[in-house]
């Protein structure tokens, strides 16, 4: 592969909206030397970034990418026909564009699968186009970690609004995660999820991975690193923080779906289906189907019954191996406000 340097500084680029300072609008950034320390040339990296009316935001998105000044750099943006000010943004940056184009597609996952079959780096990743880098030193960090030979690199995210304030989301998910495997990741019940805009991962496992279901609403990231994952790569966590994953109101993990454990079961299961042998499949479909029974009843409009959640374990007795049935039930039986009390005095006690 031929290397186009694309190491860009702030003088490169347009200059930014009236008012906006600070990274990535008026933060010098350095651009690196052509090559690396060692005389290599930088891995190439492929960055793909979906969009659809996100005009808003995907300036500030592009100019976190193409001012990590990176020598050897491809950039995709691939949009789904954006009726707002997008493209309007999008040309002011067209020629530090790899490639680009705005056209109606099917979804987010589609113009995932669309950017991907532009890419020929040795390293992917996506990033959406309300994500930006959160310093200019991220690919240079990212690259370094490849050379050593991981195939799996995954840093870290800051969660932050509309102001660039830290915000907690929720207790299991703020940013980061601990390494996993497939077994463990594909337990959609007890996995913590990746911090998909903090992964890059190595071109030859992503062949094997896409293309990804374009039906998938949310967990077309959860399908891709369950993908990597059952190839055993090389991986190593890093906790280092090379997102800010910007929570605005409209994300899609904002917007809680009556189909998202629907969701998350069918991808783990077919994952599990094309990994796992015979009897381990077969095990592995019993504690999916629990977990999506033990969601059904927490998700009910009216809270479940003691006789009722005593009736779906007497069907279902592989559920009596859940602490979670017995919490439901025992919730069931004193009442939320009981159980409420009871569980702040035994946390009361276990914090002592």
């Amino acid at each position: 592969m031929p290397l186009i340097n694309t190491a860009l500084t702030l003088n490169d680029l347009p200059p930014p909206p009236p008012g906006k300072t600070g990274w990535p609008w008026t933060e010098p950034s350095h651009p690196l030397p052509e090559r690396m320390p060692d005389g290599s040339e930088w891995p190439r990296i492929s960055i793909v970034t979906p969009s659809y009316n996100y005009g808003r935001f995907i300036e500030e998105t592009i100019r976190s990418v193409l001012l990590q000044g990176y020598p050897n750099l491809e950039y995709i943006v691939i949009d789904g026909g954006s009726t707002d000010n997008t493209i309007e943004v999008i040309r002011k940056y067209d020629k530090y564009l790899t490639y680009w184009v705005s056209e109606p597609d099917e979804g987010q996952t589609d113009a995932i699968n669309k950017g991907y079959q532009h890419c020929i780096g040795e390293l992917f990743a996506w990033l959406n186009a309300d994500d930006i880098y959160a310093h200019s030193t991220c690919l240079k960090n990212i690259s370094e970690f490849y050379k050593k030979g991981y195939q799996l690199i995954v840093g870290e995210c800051n969660n932050i609004d509309t102001n660039g304030n830290k915000i907690l989301i929720r207790n299991t998910f703020n940013g980061y995660c601990n390494p996993q495997d497939f077994d463990q990741y594909v337990k959609f019940w007890s996995f913590v999820p990746m911090p998909q805009p903090a992964v890059f991962i190595a071109k030859e496992l992503t062949d094997k991975s896409f293309p990804l279901d374009k039906n998938l609403y949310t967990t077309m990231d959860y399908q891709l690193f369950l993908r990597v994952l059952s190839q055993q790569p090389k991986s190593v966590w890093i906790k280092q923080t090379w997102v800010n994953f910007k929570y605005h109101g409209n994300n899609k993990t904002m917007q809680p779906s009556s189909d998202a454990y629907l969701e998350l079961y069918k991808v783990s299961l077919s994952e599990a289906t094309r990994v796992y042998k015979f009897i381990k499949r077969k095990l592995f479909k019993v504690f999916a189907d629990d977990y999506l029974t033990l969601v059904s009843i927490m998700s009910r409009n009216t809270p479940a019954s003691f006789g009722q959640i005593l009736m779906v374990l007497a069907t279902r007795p592989t559920l009596m191996g859940w602490s979670l049935s017995w919490k439901l039930l025992i919730k069931a039986f004193l009442g939320s406000n009981k159980y409420l009390k009871i569980k702040q005095v035994a946390y009361y006690f276990i914090k002592v």
